[in-house]
């Protein structure tokens, strides 16, 4: 299959400046930025939560559980953008007096992804009366049944494409959830998150939460750094909002201001804060926080990010680059048993692959075969799924496709 770059027309951005260089103007138009508005990250222009459905109920709901007191419980899921998710839900919802707040994140290995029926059933242990998912949740049908069922009231965010079927829940957060007109169909789950934080924080300001129980107002924007790490890590597109978004959070970090989690995680991997990227995000910090979640258990991650003490957060970190470190290892040899394999079938030229690639062997670790199933969609530029045997035997399998596929 003969290769082709696609270039964006720059000839229409009639809104740039007319003595913008040619090289720069090329390289806005590839990012789909058509005006010198487009160009400024000022946070008042990031896309209002009012747009989001259903945001005004979680709203509501939450307000409510935190002014009775109730417990709320955070179900995670076990990546970067679901641990960012989590963290900052437990430093929002605790800094705006939510009296009990914990979370629960399921182990890959044992529960799979999601709210489900088992996962349900280990929250029982928590009693609580409010679950929040971050980063899952929008076809958890029988897990919010179950929830439901116990008589929990359970709120969505997500930014996952939903099925044909809807989880009965209280209230559902998920800009691309059929009848949502929010711009930004791009926001990553840390960013679903951060908006329903900001309703919330507007339904207790109208309800005099904050001055009748002499709490201070959270400024949310003091949280971007993790909305950012999440955002890049989840590898959504930067669109203008998402942008906006990982722009804030980048100027925290740099400040020395991100959260110590964040900065025990850069200084492990010998990054200087004051001169991060983004790409940083994604290829630094956003791995070893994933790791976790890989190899082990994504409460180690979770606990990194939500740590005050910058000591504690360094121990952890250093557990999770020393897993990182065991990742990649696995990775690498399992990489090279992928091509060795192609290569001997005759299937190493993507001009032989036909029409995908399906590969297994029972020796793979099933928390990496995600990255390898990138990794040979990459080199084959064919859809690819990826299998491994659980420890209970059975195989899961992972996939990754090419544009238009």
């Amino acid at each position: 299959m003969q290769r082709k770059i696609k270039r964006r027309d720059a000839s229409n951005d009639i809104s740039l400046p007319a003595d913008l260089h040619p090289v720069l103007k090329q390289v806005y138009a590839s990012r789909g930025i058509e005006s010198a508005e487009e160009l400024s990250y000022s946070l008042d222009k990031l896309c209002s939560f009012e747009s989001l459905k259903d945001i005004d109920n979680a709203a509501i709901l939450l307000a409510e559980a935190i002014q009775q007191q109730k417990y709320i419980l955070i179900v995670s899921d076990y990546d970067a953008d679901g641990a960012t998710a989590c963290a900052l839900g437990i430093r929002g919802l605790t800094a705006m007096g939510t009296a009990h707040v914990e979370y629960l994140v399921p182990d890959r290995f044992k529960h799979g992804y999601g709210l489900s029926p088992e996962i349900v059933d280990l929250a029982m242990d928590f009693n609580p009366d409010v679950i929040v998912t971050v980063d899952n949740g929008i076809s958890s049908i029988e897990g919010v049944a179950r929830a439901r069922a116990h008589g929990v009231d359970v709120v969505i965010t997500d930014h996952h494409l939903p099925g044909n079927e809807l989880p009965d829940a209280s209230a559902i957060v998920n800009p691309n959830q059929t009848g949502d007109t929010f711009p930004s169909k791009a926001i990553a789950g840390v960013g679903v998150m951060f908006y329903t934080l900001a309703a919330l924080r507007v339904e207790l300001r109208e309800r005099n939460w904050f001055e009748s129980q002499g709490i201070k107002e959270p400024n949310l924007a003091a949280y971007l750094d993790l909305v950012a790490l999440g955002t890049v890590a989840d590898v959504v597109p930067l669109d203008y909002n998402n942008r906006i978004l990982v722009s804030y959070g980048i100027e925290l970090i740099r400040a020395g201001k991100s959260v110590p989690g964040i900065q025990a995680l850069l200084k492990v991997a010998g990054k200087n804060h004051e001169t991060l990227v983004a790409s940083d995000l994604g290829f630094v910090v956003g791995p070893r926080l994933n790791a976790a979640g890989r190899l082990s258990d994504m409460s180690l991650g979770i606990e990194c990010l939500i740590g005050s003490d910058l000591n504690d957060c360094r121990n952890m970190a250093v557990k999770l680059d020393e897993l990182n470190k065991e990742r990649k290892d696995i990775q690498e040899e399992m990489h090279q048993q992928a091509l060795q394999f192609l290569s001997s079938v005759g299937k190493l030229d993507n001009q032989n692959t036909g029409h995908g690639v399906c590969l297994f062997n029972p020796d793979w670790h099933q928390g990496v075969i995600g990255i390898l199933a990138s990794k040979i969609k990459d080199k084959l530029q064919r859809p690819v799924i990826v299998f491994a045997r659980d420890d209970e035997g059975s195989i899961k399998g992972s996939a990754r496709s090419i544009a238009g596929v």
